[in-house]
């Protein structure tokens, strides 16, 4: 069973099993929570300098009403990026703030080299996508974790239906939220890059 984390709460873990599923030049993978972390740092140690992170934020209520004209339209993401970040920068910024991204239920983040070969992103429900050009390098990564290939990666999205929806939330660490982090940041250059459609 998956060891979800602390931001979300699903019906069906049991049916959920750490594994992950080759596409060509992307890995997705069903991680645990405990995990994440080290599946991270080993991403950001097999990466040239430099480097840059993703932060992905729901579009705050007040713009979304703007944004959101009738019930059908799509939600709005908010991205932001810190760049130039060497290693040893994005393993302590990983250090200091994993936590709280790692179990926070309603953003992603992730990092990518600067070189545009590779880049590792947490979204929602502990999926853990890894894109890169060079997918070769990238052989056995996964099972260094013990996470194992499959040709049918099942995620929690292919749970979800009218009677076991999923739920998300914010999760807080020391009275900090995942929002906090956009002026926290602001002094290691974390800026505003654009917004999208969910």
């Amino acid at each position: 069973m998956l060891k979800m984390i602390k931001g979300c709460k699903i019906q069906n873990a049991q049916q959920l099993q750490e594994q992950y599923e080759v596409n060509e030049f992307v890995m997705n993978a069903n991680v645990n929570a405990d995990k994440m972390e080290e599946v991270i740092q080993h991403f950001i140690n097999m990466q040239n300098d430099p480097m840059f992170f993703i932060l992905e934020l729901p579009t705050n209520e007040n713009a979304e009403k703007e944004l959101k004209k009738n019930y059908s339209d799509p939600m709005h993401k908010d991205i932001y990026y810190i760049d130039g970040l060497n290693k040893n920068e994005a393993l302590i910024l990983l250090m200091r703030y994993g936590n709280l991204l790692i179990n926070e239920g309603l953003s992603s983040f992730g990092f990518a080299a600067q070189d545009n070969t590779a880049e590792i992103m947490v979204g929602k429900y502990n999926v853990v996508t890894l894109w890169s050009n060079t997918m070769e390098k990238y052989d056995g990564f996964f099972e260094a974790h013990d996470i194992n290939m499959t040709n049918n990666l099942v995620t929690v999205w292919d749970t979800f239906n009218d009677k076991t929806p999923g739920e998300s939330f914010c999760y807080e660490v020391d009275g900090k939220r995942v929002y906090s982090l956009i002026d926290e940041l602001k002094d290691r250059g974390l800026y505003f890059a654009n917004q999208r459609e969910e």
